[in-house]
């Protein structure tokens, strides 16, 4: 019995052992699957985490995509004669476009006074003013279709309760534009002229002077914008611009200036009247080196306001004039120079009716003038890259009243010769410092003048 039981004893020991050696071995059978689970786990962390960043870095790359498409960066060219800045839709293949530029410009002039030629402060002879901010705004349909926008503010305000007021907010530039080839596109809206350099071309770093040229103030009217519909494109060497726009119309009630007689005829797409129409047109032709050499034009009738502002009792839109104006051009930027040269020449046919609704007797018949620029960035021979350093001179001969009807008179200082020297630096090809002395010579019995100018100026 006793070896019954201890028998019974040790095979139950054994049995034991043996079911514990087996228990222990399936618990670590467990422990190294848990193992093999936990790796994988980790494994897939580590992928999750991998692709995690990968997913990251595409929602960036497609924010970046998304904002370059939406407003691309500016390419530093002209489509179809613009700026820089108003030409960023016609670059971008799709969706919104938003640009700009600015002008913030200190003027002393050290001889104003109140019969000056060129007073519009009141006798000031300090000046600093928030010339002009600048919204573009684009649209591309498509490749082929565009829509582009220029709405400006001058002068800070569109309140005359602020500062010497006479700011107002417009829009510029306002066109539906449809190219079926580079040799030829449709555009129609509100169209800049394209006379001259710079009432196209006329964001402020583009060009050196601390303000715009005198003539393209005086003898083309600026910024000069008609309604108006027409064809472009380039052949081979040669651009063109032709439209079909309203005619001119006069602003009398006491808007006229002898500075710049033309200023008060532009309609600006303010419900223009269209009873008479105008022509207006450009061909540059592209030569190597970077030289262009052309020449536009404007020509159509001329219309009474009517009502309070026709000194002859006429109707709105009654003709009452013409005008024709011829501007040849020639400018060359390369090697770090930029030199213009700009003329322009202007009959205009019943001056005396013009000056007679007007009700002033200093309208002219005939206008002519030309600016010499010469420009050279000392940067090309030393200083840092990627910045611009111009030095330049520009001569102007004006003549706003070359030639007048029988019975009027030229006002003083209708001639001005101007003497301009200065620098402009531009430390991003955007932006643009510049500061410069303009001498004002005006025919006696008007009063010299000395400008010393500096302006803040940029695009994007």
């Amino acid at each position: 019995m006793r070896k019954a039981l201890l028998f019974t004893a040790l095979f139950s020991t054994v049995a034991f052992a043996q079911n514990q050696e087996e228990r222990i071995r399936q618990l670590e059978e467990q422990i190294r699957a848990l193992q093999q689970e936990l790796q994988k786990i980790k494994e897939e962390q580590k992928k999750a985490q991998e692709v995690q960043k990968e997913v990251e870095a595409v929602k960036e790359e497609v924010r970046k995509l998304r904002l370059d498409i939406a407003i691309p960066m500016v390419e530093i060219k002209s489509y179809s004669g613009l700026g820089p800045s108003a030409s960023k839709v016609h670059f971008n293949p799709k969706g919104v476009s938003i640009g700009g530029y600015g002008e913030l410009t200190f003027t002393r002039n050290s001889n104003f006074n109140r019969n000056s030629p060129g007073n519009q402060q009141g006798g000031a002879k300090n000046i600093a003013d928030t010339q002009r901010i600048i919204i573009y705004l684009g649209y591309a349909f498509s490749e082929k279709l565009k829509f582009n926008s220029e709405l400006e503010l001058e002068h800070a305000s569109t309140s005359s309760a602020h500062g010497t007021g006479g700011g107002y907010f417009k829009a510029e530039l306002a066109y539906l534009d449809y190219q079926f080839r580079p040799e030829f596109g449709l555009r129609g809206g509100l169209l800049l002229m394209p006379l001259g350099i710079i009432n196209e071309v006329h964001e402020p770093p583009t060009f050196p002077t601390a303000e715009r040229p005198f003539l393209e103030r005086r003898l083309i009217p600026t910024t000069w914008e008609e309604m108006g519909i027409g064809a472009y494109g380039s052949v081979g060497m040669v651009d063109y611009r032709f439209y079909i726009t309203n005619g001119l119309m006069l602003k009398g009630n006491g808007t006229y200036s002898a500075t710049a007689p033309l200023q008060s005829v532009k309609q600006r797409g303010a419900r223009a009247t269209f009873d008479e129409i105008g022509f207006t047109g450009r061909v540059d032709i592209n030569l190597p080196m970077n030289i262009k050499v052309g020449g536009s034009f404007w020509t159509g009738g001329v219309q009474s306001k009517g009502g309070g502002d026709s000194a002859l009792g006429l109707g709105r839109g009654t003709k009452v004039g013409s005008l024709t104006m011829l501007s040849p051009h020639i400018w060359w930027q390369h090697m770090g120079f930029d030199i213009r040269l700009v003329g322009v020449y202007t009959d205009i046919k019943d001056a005396k009716r013009i000056g007679q609704d007007l009700n002033v007797n200093t309208f002219p018949s005939k206008q002519q003038g030309y600016y010499l620029q010469v420009a050279y960035d000392l940067f090309r021979l030393f200083g840092p890259e990627n910045q611009e350093l111009y030095v330049f001179g520009m001569y102007e001969d004006i003549d706003t009243h070359k030639e007048v009807p029988s019975g009027f008179t030229k006002p003083a200082g209708h001639k001005l010769k101007v003497y301009n020297f200065g620098i402009s630096y531009k430390p991003h090809p955007l932006v643009a410092i510049k500061a410069d002395y303009a001498r004002l010579n005006y025919s006696k019995p008007a009063r010299d003048e000395d400008e010393y100018r500096l302006t803040l100026s940029f695009m994007f």
